[in-house]
Parts: C-alpha cells; structure tokens; sequence
C-alpha cells in the first residue's frame, strides 16, 4: 500500500482518541496550551438549562457545564472516551447520563434540550445534513447549537490554505467544509467568529427559528 493512501493524520487523530489518557496531553500539545479556554468559549452563548454535548471526549466540559449548574447529557461513540468521562462524573458527585450513541439517531423527544454543544467534532460527521436534521429536531425553538471547531477560516489566509493542503492529504476529515451553509439550510440563524493561530479554529452559534 502506498504511503498517501495510510493518511497517517487519520491514524494519528484515531490513536490519540483511543487512549484518554493521551488525549489530553496531545490537545494541549496541538493547541499550544489553548484547548480548554477555546472550549471555555461556549458559555457566553449557553442559554437555558438543559444542554447536551456530543462528543464529551474524556468529559472535562461536560463537568465543567455540570459545576455550573446546568443539566448535561452527553454522547460519546468512543468506549473508552465514554469510560473515562462517567469515572471524572463520578468522582466529582454528579450522576451524568453519557450514551453510546450516533449523533445520526438521537434517541431523545422533540425540542428536549436549551442548547447543543459540540467541540472539535463537526469535522469527523460525514452526513452533516443528516446529523443538523436530527440536532434540530431535539432542540427547542430558540435553542442554540453551539460549536468549536477547526477549519478553513473566513479569510482563507495563505498560511490556512497551505496547511490545510499539506493535512488533506492525509486526513478524511472535513476541515474545508463549509458548514454554516447547511445550517442556513435548515433555517437556523447562524454567527461565526474566527480565531487561533492564523484565525484555524472558530466558534458557530446556530440558533433554531
């Protein structure tokens, strides 16, 4: 097998979400130290009560969300990703539902929770359309999906373009999407705002109508 064909960033992103106790050290080595104030970044835009994070990783924002107050479900297809955020749940007090569950097939009522947050995780959904489909349906009117993600910035910066050439290669994540479109698509009202080391990562506040 040829080498471009391994995409080696696709093993690397895989390895490190493997192993949780990896996790952190290597986001904080990717981010240079920015990982949790970039995540820190959904609570000025958290309205309501009721939140559910898909993707909750290890769990660190999910407790954090908790500790504030706020009412949290989480989704995590990692089992081991999962394993770790119900240990730091428990050992910090608090009883947090934490499913094994594709962001495809939500298994909760319409317009059950306030907001949707979702960090670092929009690149790995190959059905987007699907997956804002079924985000909306769980979320009540006015509520809000809040996301932080990398990607391709508004200004499509030299810097941006060429590192994003050299990493698609290697990865089947959707770093050049745009996904705002889809959720225009969908009717929601939609803000971003770019920021990072040459502007690579921005936040999406899509609120329902």
């Amino acid at each position: 097998m040829r080498l471009t064909r391994l995409k080696l960033f696709d093993l690397f992103y895989r390895a490190y979400h493997a192993f949780p106790l990896f996790y952190d050290g290597i986001t904080q080595l990717l981010s240079v130290g920015q990982w949790e104030k970039w995540q820190e970044r959904v609570f000025p835009d958290i309205t309501g009560s009721s939140i559910l994070e898909i993707g909750v990783g290890p769990g660190k924002l999910m407790l954090r969300m908790a500790k504030k107050g706020y009412t949290v479900t989480g989704i995590e297809l990692r089992s081991g990703m999962a394993y770790e955020a119900r240990k730091r749940a428990k050992q910090a007090g608090y009883d947090i539902d934490i499913l094994h569950q594709s962001v495809y097939h939500l298994p909760f009522k319409d317009s059950t929770f306030d907001c949707i947050v979702m960090t670092f995780v929009l690149a790995e959904i190959a059905d987007i359309r699907k997956a804002i489909e079924e985000m909306r349906r769980v979320l009540k009117k006015g509520g809000k999906i809040i996301i932080i993600a990398g990607g391709m910035p508004k200004d499509r910066n030299i810097i941006a373009q060429t590192l994003f050439k050299i990493v698609s290669i290697q990865t089947s994540l959707r770093l050049e999407r745009d996904n705002e479109k889809y959720f225009d698509e969908y009717g929601f009202k939609t803000t971003r705002e770019d920021f990072g080391p040459f502007n690579i990562v921005h936040k999406i506040v899509a609120v329902k109508q």
